[in-house]
């Protein structure tokens, strides 16, 4: 049974929703129900709510019904109950679904950004998560690692079009069309960018990062900002070409960016900021942290997109009258803010 409306938003709701809707229009149309939404997980930061408030003021009047939320940021626990809807079914319950949708992406993507950030020790970590995911979700996307409290970017479109944070470096298929000489690309980028404050070479096309990042250090001197590692997880960089059980060396690992750092430093690169990407989490993060690496920056990128908190929303109350889902009940919140409606 498909019923079509004119919002066109409705188009993304599940089908039993408008089911309910016509049912309780012509059987239970005076009732007030109470819709409360929530997540199960602890040391959790909300996002999305800004947007679904947004949604709500878009498609429903917003004058009909009351809404309570938690502000976007807030570090929430399980079952704390982020938003709450009350008024006629009719006027806001079929978009039930679209808003724990919207708030299960971003409070993942805050949340994965909060951890790495946590675990990073007050290092920098850049969101590299452009290419996981489709490219429309990067605007949406780029504000919860915000409110995660990350700053750093890949896309103008992840920043907002704010420039003065996106992390600037090239990619691999640059050094490619340059047969594989860093050094040359290096310089022709400098050449064409002149006015870019941070010089950042990436060193593993060759498998070699001490080598190249040394090449670019004597070329470049104070001017070379810093070096990113990128060695993917199946490669061992060929400083252990000699070293006895060396598939323990595989990707970037602890011991590569220890003597990394120490070649940098020998020759007069104390100033080279040592960046790292490929494969890092929360976990990989408090690895290297915890084993002291010498890393000044983490790039971060299909992590941070997991949904790992999806939300439930629950009808909690009939007529103001607790009435509910045996095993669900009604949560109090006092933490709930009174929504004033756009004028």
């Amino acid at each position: 049974m498909a019923i079509s409306k004119t919002n066109k938003n409705r188009k993304y709701v599940a089908n039993y929703f408008f089911i309910a809707e016509e049912i309780i229009k012509k059987f239970k149309p005076d009732v007030i129900v109470t819709m409360q939404f929530f997540q199960r997980k602890n040391d959790v930061i909300l996002a999305g709510i800004d947007e679904a408030l947004r949604f709500l003021e878009e498609n429903t009047d917003t004058t009909k019904y009351t809404i309570k939320y938690l502000p976007e940021g807030t570090l929430i626990n399980n079952l704390d109950v982020v938003l709450e809807l009350e008024g006629k079914y009719q006027e806001f319950g079929i978009f039930e679904g679209v808003i724990d949708g919207i708030l299960a992406r971003s409070t993942s993507i805050a949340t994965n950004s909060y951890h790495c950030k946590k675990a990073a020790n007050g290092k920098q970590v850049i969101y590299m998560g452009d290419r996981g995911d489709h490219y429309i979700n990067q605007e949406i996307d780029g504000h919860a690692v915000e409110v995660g409290g990350l700053v750093g970017h890949s896309t103008m479109a992840g920043s907002r079009n704010n420039p003065d944070v996106i992390f600037g470096s090239i990619p691999h298929v640059l050094i490619q069309h340059f047969k594989g000489d860093l050094l040359a690309a290096m310089l022709c980028y400098k050449e064409l960018f002149p006015q870019e404050k941070e010089l950042i070479a990436l060193v593993d096309y060759s498998n070699d990062v001490i080598k190249d990042s040394l090449i670019v250090l004597e070329a470049f001197g104070q001017q070379l900002h810093g070096v990113r590692v990128d060695t993917s997880k199946n490669m061992i960089d060929h400083m252990f070409d000699n070293e006895k059980n060396r598939d323990q060396y595989k990707g970037v690992c602890v011991e590569q960016i220890k003597r990394l750092r120490k070649a940098l430093d020998e020759n007069g690169g104390k100033h080279v900021k040592i960046i790292v990407s490929s494969g890092f989490d929360p976990e990989k993060i408090a690895h290297f942290e915890a084993s002291k690496a010498p890393v000044d920056a983490y790039g971060v990128g299909d992590y941070i997109l997991k949904i790992n908190h999806q939300y439930t929303c629950d009808a909690v109350k009939n007529n103001h009258q607790l009435e509910a889902k045996e095993g669900r009940k009604y949560n109090h919140n006092e933490n709930l803010k009174l929504y004033q409606r756009k004028k």
